[in-house]
């Protein structure tokens, strides 16, 4: 009687694993061969992938192109590399978690055609191969509802899309505006590749300075007089020039008021920053103090007029960053650090 009481049980663990195995495989598999629905969203060969097209309800787009095996924003700019990988990543790894239940399919639906961003994927033809419509988060954050169009068509049913193994939604890595894809570096030289570095401090004029490079001769200039300083220290000019090999800004400005920005860029600056390169390519950085909006005090409970951790900053006199001073402090030494003590 015991004999047989395992076997049946034995027999049941089966059947247990065997019904539950083909559950599973009906909520994300099976589903995927009823006619109008479409679920293969993961692409395996992501290298093949050299254009994408990003466009959100509010009208903004931008388009990355890929071009001798980078990528590139709308043609003109490199995008950052860090946030490719995390989309390459995505379009690897992206599985279904499950279908969009019954009661919540109308909504769902309904969010998707008026809210969703649309994300168009090509791979080497002039039609995308597989277009994301990315809606918002699950109520508890742990999923993406999300519809796929291929070959012309949508897809009649939507799913509730994730990453295993990543605990959070998808929606936010597939941002449409284009100065937030352009990669964050600054200044990005070998000593060999700079020509002239001038830096203005306005509160300080008489620590501003030009450092020229010409072959192996390396000259520091006062701004004001503009002539050469002759007890400069050429070990510590050099060394000054490998600070410059990897700068970046923090994060793009969004969001912010046009009365608000005009006040800060009409203000006083704290530095003026242009490097120029032996191609005669200028990059320029100017610095703004931001206001001390934490209320950060000293000892004394003296609140700082500024903040001290980070400055806005305007790049080449069109994109309005943020930028922190520890990146910045090491390029932003006084006259008086490079004279022979």
């Amino acid at each position: 009687m015991m004999k047989n009481n395992k076997v049946l049980i034995a027999i049941l663990v089966i059947l247990i694993a065997i019904a539950g195995y083909y559950f599973v495989n009906n909520k994300s598999g099976t589903i995927a061969h009823q006619e109008g629905i479409k679920s293969d969203f993961a692409i395996e060969d992501t290298a093949s992938i050299d254009k994408i097209f990003i466009s959100n309800p509010e009208g903004t787009q931008v388009t990355l192109l890929k071009k001798e095996n980078e990528w590139w924003v709308e043609g003109k700019h490199k995008a950052r590399p860090e946030s490719m990988n995390v989309l390459m990543n995505t379009f690897k790894k992206i599985a279904i978690k499950s279908p969009v239940s019954k009661s919540a399919f109308n909504n769902v639906v309904k969010s998707l055609a008026t809210r969703a961003v649309k994300v168009e994927i090509y791979q080497g033809e002039d039609t995308p191969s597989k277009i994301y419509y990315v809606g918002e988060a699950t109520q508890n954050h742990q999923g993406t509802y999300m519809l796929l169009e291929s070959d012309g068509e949508k897809s009649t049913q939507p799913f509730v899309m994730h990453i295993p193994g990543f605990y959070g939604y998808l929606t936010t890595r597939f941002y449409a505006n284009p100065m937030q894809w352009r990669d964050a570096a600054v200044f990005k030289y070998l000593p060999s590749e700079i020509k002239t570095i001038q830096v203005t401090y306005y509160e300080k004029p008489e620590e501003s300075f030009t450092i020229q490079k010409n072959g192996l001769l390396i000259s520091l200039y006062d701004n004001q007089t503009a002539e050469m300083v002759k007890n400069a220290d050429t070990t510590v000019l050099n060394n000054y020039l490998t600070f410059f090999e990897k700068a970046y800004y923090e994060d793009v400005v969004l969001d912010m008021k046009e009365a608000k920005k005009d006040s800060i860029l009409n203000a006083q600056p704290f530095f003026s920053l242009t490097v120029t390169d032996i191609f005669g390519k200028e990059n320029k950085m100017v610095g703004y103090y931001m206001p001390n909006y934490k209320k950060i005090a000293d000892a004394e409970g003296n609140i700082f007029p500024y903040d001290l951790d980070r400055m806005y900053g305007l790049y080449n006199e069109e994109l309005f960053v943020f930028i922190q001073y520890r990146t910045f402090d090491k390029l932003l030494l006084p006259k008086a650090y490079f004279l022979k003590q």
